[in-house]
């Protein structure tokens, strides 16, 4: 309870010195690896371009290394510009990140978790990966990369849907990081040859589209034939129109994807190592209608 207390008043602290500014803040656990240097080059990119900050985190499992891993951030942060230095706090605690990453994103407010991932290896591939455990774990979303993916404007966000209300959920999170970077959204759907799921799907497709012109976002649309699976097809059209992003909501589904969390980690693995924006949709609230697409 001692280290969850001193966890907790830094954050504090940390969020009252940023209260007056009213800037996002993008949260970074880190673990000194090239996909970290990847996840917090994208998480500067994004500060810089809404005023944000950006909160640097590692956790160690006793006090001891506290010391060794301030040493490390030193290293970690050196070939950043002074400008960009600006941006970031680092901070050491010592304790789980399965337990204590949720809370840190409450207290600070974080507006997003931006995190590298390693991929999934071996069983991870059947119980979902180290990076969907921590999306479980928050309702904070995530935006989630892989090492060597360069970074540079969000010109194109591919989004999936289809009937289920939950596939909605991404929708005002994608909205924000599109009227940051002016992008455009590609709604990507799917054909259903089930008169009911076609109709619930095109119902959720007009809704989405009415939604981002609401918001002066730009919009196109593409339906999936079911060529290949809707995985492949659905990273095929990325790479077409050069995605800079992919936003999923993540879920669990019973009906239209065999396991969210198979599918999910498709995009996380995908070749072309395009980043993922998802949230637990489970710990947002549904409410009735549509009115849980807001910004």
């Amino acid at each position: 309870m001692i280290k969850l207390m001193h966890k907790v008043d830094y954050i504090s602290t940390f969020k009252a010195k940023l209260a007056t500014m009213n800037a996002p803040i993008y949260l970074i656990p880190v673990d000194f690896s090239e996909v970290s240097k990847t996840a917090m080059r994208l998480a500067i990119d994004l500060a810089t371009a809404n005023n944000g900050s950006v909160l640097m985190l590692h956790f160690v499992d006793k006090k001891q290394a506290v010391k060794d891993a301030k040493e490390q951030f030193v290293t970690f942060t050196e070939g950043l510009s002074e400008t960009e230095l600006e941006l970031v706090t680092t901070k050491v605690l010592v304790g789980n990140i399965y337990d204590s990453i949720s809370i840190a994103s409450d207290v600070v407010g974080a507006s997003l978790i931006v995190m590298g991932t390693h991929g999934a290896k071996g069983m991870q591939k059947l119980f979902g990966s180290h990076a969907l455990k921590l999306v479980s774990s928050t309702s904070t979303p995530f935006m989630i990369t892989q090492s060597g993916n360069t970074s540079g404007p969000i010109k194109n966000i591919v989004m999936p849907y289809y009937f289920e209300r939950e596939s909605m959920q991404i929708a005002s999170f994608a909205a924000s990081i599109a009227k940051q970077f002016n992008a455009t959204i590609h709604l990507v759907g799917s054909h259903h040859t089930d008169e009911w799921l076609a109709i619930k799907t095109q119902t959720n497709q007009t809704v989405l589209r009415k939604f981002f012109a609401e918001h002066g976002i730009k919009c196109e649309l593409q339906n999936l034939q079911q060529r290949k699976t809707y995985q492949q097809e659905l990273l095929a059209y990325a790479e077409s129109v050069n995605a800079d992003l992919l936003a999923v909501s993540y879920h669990h589904s019973d009906t239209f994807l065999p396991t969210m969390h198979s599918f999910v980690q498709q995009l996380l693995e995908n070749d072309k190592q395009i980043p993922v924006l998802t949230v637990n949709t489970e710990d947002l609230t549904l409410t009735s209608g549509y009115s849980f697409i807001s910004t």
